[in-house]
């Protein structure tokens, strides 16, 4: 977000921006998907580390089972908590390195499309609707917040782990 939002909707365009900037990551990656050897794909560099099938198996994970419902929930005033990732047991949930990566990328670009299609219908005052999460207060605002850090987090960690591995075609890393 560049510089502070003057008001309300303008943080609420601003966050729902952000969670959407996942979309635009997915369709550049499918462009270079193929760069990237299959090993590489399904390696965990530690055991409780996931791999890269994993990591995005886990933001699906994390958008069909617990992001979208929890928001259509508050939308529908049927919750009094906000659900927050396991992220462990999204990892363990499916066998995400079974999957072709390219499945799993469809399948988050499907699940975050839809939440951010449910954010953008989200009424103003349910925005600011403050429910249980964990032992604090949260709106919707801080909910979309959490979202946005829970992709950079686990996308950061990726990032770190491509970045120092050795991809065909590309010069090893001087160390």
């Amino acid at each position: 977000m560049a510089g502070k939002p003057r008001d309300a909707a303008e943080l609420r365009a601003a966050l729902i921006d952000q969670l959407a900037h996942l979309l635009r990551e997915i369709e550049a990656l499918q462009q270079v998907i193929d760069l990237v050897p299959e090993p590489l794909q399904t390696a965990r560099p530690l055991p409780e580390e996931p791999s890269l099938r994993e990591t995005y198996g886990i933001l699906a994970a994390a958008d069909e089972r617990v992001f979208l419902p929890t928001i259509r929930a508050l939308v529908a005033g049927q919750t009094e908590t906000l659900a927050l990732p396991d992220d462990r047991m999204l990892q363990e949930a499916e066998d995400w390195n079974a999957h072709p990566l390219p499945a799993i990328l469809e399948r988050l670009q499907q699940a975050r499309r839809e939440l951010v299609a449910s954010l953008r219908q989200t009424p103003p005052e349910v925005w600011e609707r403050t429910t249980r999460c964990g032992e604090e207060s949260w709106d919707l605002y801080r909910y979309a917040y959490f979202i946005i850090q829970h992709d950079t987090e686990l996308l950061r960690a990726l990032a770190y782990r491509l970045h120092a591995a050795h991809l065909p075609g590309r010069p090893r890393p001087v160390v």
